[in-house]
């Protein structure tokens, strides 16, 4: 099977595309003043934060298992 046919391999090509966006998009965004001082930023929920961080990890975690890979 060729990468570009392969699911495993084009999941894994959109996660990966999918957290350089994030990347991106944390680089790009100004560090706000409460941020700095151990407070969360203005319009930020840090329980839906938490709540992506949590779906991102199980999400990773059944890939390494389809992937055959350890965490």
């Amino acid at each position: 099977m060729s990468e570009s046919t392969d699911p495993v391999a084009a999941a894994a090509a959109r996660l990966e595309a999918a957290v350089q966006r994030l990347s991106r998009a944390a680089a790009a965004r100004p560090a706000a003043s409460s941020a700095m001082d151990g407070g969360s930023p203005p319009g930020v929920d840090p329980a839906a934060v938490a709540a992506l961080a949590a779906r991102l990890d199980t999400t990773i975690a059944r890939l390494r298992g389809v992937l055959g890979e350890e965490g």
